[in-house]
């Protein structure tokens, strides 16, 4: 075998091996799953840790794609001493912005214990901006944690999409049901978690 082939070898290796990493989920908070919300269970689909200080996890039900989802859970932990209204602040910030260039953007803030929770909604429009194509309503529940091994800021949150065909039974559902989300994530018992 020449050098040259050996080296080809080696590189295409090199580069499975990079592709196979990327593509590893890692469960870097240490939450059994599933994860169980009315009665569903939803499995850690997706993970990122890319900076040493901040840790995100998603989890689906298992007929679902993150590319194209119904209903997605996020937890989300950031290590350092922070003001959660600050942090609150900065999101709603985010969401003004959004709401500038699209009237359907809103939002509702709630504390509670020294939590809060961020009821929004976004959308996505087609191209020339005559039809909505995603509809997506975001509950963030923020806590503060401060334990022995590290403090910071947790985010457990439940993003609902509906698509074209369906957005208008989700605003339906909304309209209906409007505080329903709200009290399943306010009421859920948050995972204890330990960072790897």
């Amino acid at each position: 075998m020449t050098n040259t082939l050996k080296i080809i070898i080696i590189i295409l290796l090199l580069q499975f091996v990079v592709l196979n990493s990327q593509s590893k989920i890692i469960d870097y908070l240490n939450i059994s799953s599933p994860i169980r919300i009315e009665n569903k269970s939803y499995n850690l689909a997706w993970s990122s840790h890319p900076s040493s200080d901040y840790y995100k996890q998603e989890y689906l039900s298992s007929n679902e794609k993150l590319e194209h989802y119904n209903k997605l859970i996020i937890i989300e932990f950031v290590e350092g001493d922070f003001s959660l209204d600050k942090v609150v602040d900065q999101k709603v910030n985010e969401i003004e912005n959004l709401k500038k260039n699209n009237p359907l953007v809103n939002y509702n803030v709630y504390e509670n214990n020294g939590e809060y929770i961020l009821d929004f909604l976004v959308s996505e429009n087609s191209k020339d901006g005559k039809e909505i194509e995603i509809v997506e309503r975001n509950v963030y529940r923020y806590k503060l944690i401060s334990n022995s091994e590290k403090n910071g800021v947790m985010l457990f949150a439940v993003s609902e999409r509906a698509y074209e065909n369906n957005i208008n039974s989700f605003f339906e559902n909304l309209k209906n049901n409007n505080t329903d989300l709200i009290e399943v994530v306010g009421n859920y018992q948050l995972p204890n978690i330990k960072v790897k």
